[in-house]
């Protein structure tokens, strides 16, 4: 499976987080559970695809952690956000 649709319901609970259509609090939960499952997977599929493909889904993630992470500053319970763009970024590490 290309890494690019293998993240693409944790991208869709970001943006969701992002846009306020799902609480930060929810999707943390969410990616959170996804989060051990994806990351061996995502490992695998790094070694199947090329690294352009590998980039552009990491660039994709990192980029996502950081619109969370400034989603979250306005806000002064900011864990769940913290949290969420931890696990983006770990997900895009394990691209790369």
């Amino acid at each position: 499976m290309e890494p690019k649709t293998r993240v693409a319901w944790v991208v869709e609970t970001a943006r969701a987080v992002i846009q306020g259509r799902l609480s930060a609090a929810e999707g943390a939960t969410a990616i959170q559970a996804q989060q051990a499952q994806l990351v061996g997977l995502l490992r695998q599929d790094r070694d199947s695809v090329t690294r352009h493909e590998s980039d552009s889904v990491a660039t994709t993630l990192q980029l996502l952690a950081e619109q969370v992470s400034d989603a979250g500053s306005a806000d002064p319970d900011n864990e769940a956000h913290h949290v969420i763009a931890r696990v983006l970024g770990e997900l895009s590490r394990s691209l790369r």
